[in-house]
């Protein structure tokens, strides 16, 4: 394996261009890929921007201009992950590359999916064109964590966040006063949300238990964020929220996960028993409905759920100074949490509120030391 400075650089802006394709790849993996001239100058650049479309290889082959087109032969690409060598919804990239015969190929990763497992590579290669890699191993996974968990287990990458008081309530409010349509109780200052729903832009769909749903009715988007809303999931295995509650009008592709499949009126139905345990849940959701990563908001019950079965792999917390003295009790944070990779972002401040962010521990041995920071 032959990599220089100037190769780990360009990879890092390869990692650069995949993180704009966000949580519209899903399930896909977030992938870029840049097509550099032997001179040194990048002559093609792109990524993959959604599920279904073009990958990154084709992006970037799309924009070498054609009065270029003659130094793609002593070219040499960097590709976050892998080729693709089969057909899905697009043609396979190792194909097109091969066709295009450029000197040499850094790969970021090796792709897991098992319709690839180095069968791009191993096409390209003998071609006769120079693979080299891995490159930026680390930094990839953990950029890709959510394709690569989704691969290797077959389910759902979780993230749960919760607000709570300095007194450690998540709501104020006593239970007789959490009635349905009593509206939600904020915790955090307002300066807080924009931050709250880029965390939800991340992630391919924000779920919220049915109390949640019928007592603060919330929009569950990310309108004060850039970025596509998630897919909303209900969790509702007792059936309580209605088919006319108008989560189901903001959210038509909402998918409402109860006990029994036959009810009427409800666009898209995951049929799910709580002693199934969640983590059937997580492999259904992925399974049925290719959902890469679960962003969960609450309530307390469903968030003690997650953390009582361990099901979870990110924590995401908001801690504002307030004193309540009563109201609903926020969960507790669990000892098997970790500080991420990237130490440096762990928490923060915004305004008056605090946030923190966790590692589940059981993925520490994968990312366990600090990642330099991004040029």
């Amino acid at each position: 394996m032959n990599l220089s400075e100037a190769d780990v650089q360009r990879m890092r802006e390869a990692m650069a261009l995949a993180s704009n394709g966000g949580n519209s790849v899903a399930p896909n993996p977030l992938v870029g890929c840049i097509i550099q001239a032997e001179n040194g100058r990048i002559i093609g650049k792109g990524w993959h921007a959604k599920c279904g479309e073009a990958h990154a290889e084709v992006n970037a082959y799309q924009s070498v201009s054609p009065s270029d087109y003659h130094l793609l032969s002593s070219s040499t690409w960097y590709i976050t992950l892998e080729p693709c060598n089969h057909e899905g919804n697009t043609p396979p990239c190792a194909k097109l590359i091969e066709s295009l015969q450029p000197r040499r190929i850094v790969v970021g990763l090796w792709d897991p999916n098992p319709h690839v497992l180095g069968g791009g590579a191993k096409r390209l290669k003998h071609s006769g064109i120079q693979i080299d890699g891995p490159c930026l191993t680390q930094e990839l996974q953990w950029q890709n964590r959510r394709f690569l968990h989704n691969q290797h287990r077959g389910q759902t990458w979780v993230v749960l966040k919760w607000a709570a008081s300095q007194d450690g309530f998540m709501d104020g409010r006593l239970a007789p006063e959490r009635t349905a349509g009593a509206g939600s109780f904020p915790i955090t200052g307002e300066e807080a949300r924009s931050i709250t729903h880029a965390w939800r832009a991340a992630e391919d769909a924000i779920a919220v238990g049915a109390h949640t749903v019928l007592v603060d009715e919330p929009q569950l988007t990310v309108r004060d964020a850039v970025g596509s809303s998630p897919r909303a999931v209900i969790l509702d295995p007792h059936g309580i929220v209605p088919a006319e509650h108008p989560i189901f009008q903001l959210h038509p592709n909402a998918i409402h996960v109860v006990e029994s499949s036959n009810l009427t009126g409800h666009p898209v139905v995951c049929p799910w028993k709580m002693n199934e345990g969640l983590a059937t849940l997580k492999k259904r959701l992925f399974r049925d409905f290719g959902i890469s990563s679960l962003f969960v908001e609450g309530g307390a019950t469903v968030l003690d759920a997650f953390l009582r079965e361990n099901e979870w792999d990110e924590l995401r917390t908001w801690t504002a100074p307030t004193l309540l003295g009563q109201g609903l009790l926020a969960p507790v944070l669990p000892d098997s949490r970790a500080l991420p990779p990237q130490l440096e972002v762990s928490e923060g401040w915004c305004g008056k509120d605090r946030w923190n962010w966790w590692l589940h521990a059981k993925h520490s041995e994968t990312f366990q030391l600090p990642l330099p920071s991004r040029p």
